[in-house]
């Protein structure tokens, strides 16, 4: 079933939280509410169960006005933060009691609640106490108390930032892979750019109550809008750069001695500010670089900093464009401060943020 927001805004006295926001999540989707502390995306996912109301706006479910329902009135589940379990009931206690409290018999719910286990792996888990399992079989048991009530959507509340990071990334994958085996419609709140990028089929990103931009993963990391986007989806170092249009798609931009053709359909001529992704910064000895071949892509630098995280290197580079950050596979023949060296950029990687 499909969510809909026209206009929403929720204010705490003279603080507004929420700010005249407007978004759709269609039916069988994921769509992930994604922003810093203090955005508003939990405050937005509170309004969709109906535990805050707004203050101006509409809000729709399924095509149903729920603006002034109350959580017992809208056909929501929610999966906390702290996944709420009831620590002296065991599991299947635990899965039953949303299904006792909606009116179902003993039997009946003790048969939907072993279904709803099964659906997530833990049929073998009934009898066990909250104390007695992992941060990812909590997690899976809030998952299934959530489910077995059917609901027309399903929300999550930063539902990993308890677990390990190894246990993260499984316990995303399993979300990712229930939701669309079972077509749900997922709200899914988070302020981790990995995981949101991991699960979502769109991803609304927030700041200061507004929405600052949405679309597709790849949408918001290869073409963010604003300066935010492109500093908040991953890392980017900012630059002020000179651009010049080429043709309808296409500009060149200049970074002190450095010339780079990059994709972009709106940007004029001009100075502007530029966000150039770590990893597209190929870092490189001077005797290494490749001739150039086209726009003079090259760009000297010197390492101001060197750091070794086992998969890859990590360097600071002081250049004329600015101090830039960039990662490197080659830990075989890492580079020290001091060292000159070359950097190529991968078109790409370069992005047009601001004219």
């Amino acid at each position: 079933m499909s969510v809909e927001f026209q206009g929403v805004v929720k204010r705490y006295g003279e603080a507004t939280a929420v700010a005249g926001i407007s978004f759709t999540v269609e039916a069988g989707t994921l769509v992930t509410l994604l922003g810093p502390s203090g955005c508003g995306k939990t405050t937005t996912l509170r309004m969709i169960a109906g535990l805050e109301l707004p203050s101006e706006g509409r809000i729709a479910i399924a095509g149903r006005d729920v603006t002034t329902l109350g959580a017992t009135q809208r056909d929501v589940s929610m999966v906390f933060q702290s996944y709420a379990l009831f620590p002296h009931m065991n599991v299947l206690e635990n899965v039953c009691y949303g299904l006792r409290r909606s009116g179902q018999s003993r039997n009946d719910a003790a048969r939907h609640a072993r279904e709803g286990l099964l659906q997530v792996g833990l049929e073998c888990y009934e009898e066990r106490q909250p104390s007695e399992l992992s941060g990812g079989q909590q997690q899976r048991v809030a998952v299934a108390r959530a489910l077995v009530l059917k609901p027309s959507v399903l929300l999550f509340d930063e539902p990993l930032s308890n677990l390990d990071a190894r246990l993260r990334r499984q316990m995303r994958e399993e979300i990712r892979e229930l939701q669309q085996r079972l077509g749900l419609t997922v709200v899914y709140v988070t302020h981790d750019q990995q995981e949101a990028m991991a699960v979502s089929d769109r991803i609304i990103v927030m700041n200061a109550g507004r929405i600052e931009q949405q679309g597709s993963p790849r949408d918001l990391y290869e073409r963010p809008a604003t300066p935010f986007l492109a500093r908040f989806m991953g890392e980017s170092n900012p630059a002020r750069g000179v651009l010049r249009r080429l043709d309808p798609a296409t500009v060149r931009v200049r970074l002190g001695a450095c010339e780079i053709d990059v994709a972009n359909a709106t940007a004029g001529d001009g100075e502007a500010t530029v966000a150039i992704r770590p990893e597209a910064i190929a870092v490189e000895r001077p005797a290494d670089a490749p001739p150039n071949k086209g726009a003079a892509n090259n760009l000297a630098g010197t390492i101001a900093k060197a750091s070794y995280l086992g998969t890859h290197m990590e360097y600071s580079i002081d250049t004329a464009a600015g101090v830039l950050f960039a990662t490197c596979p080659h830990v075989d023949r890492p580079l020290t401060a001091g060292d000159p060296v070359a950097l190529r950029l991968a078109p790409r990687g370069v992005i047009v943020v601001e004219g």
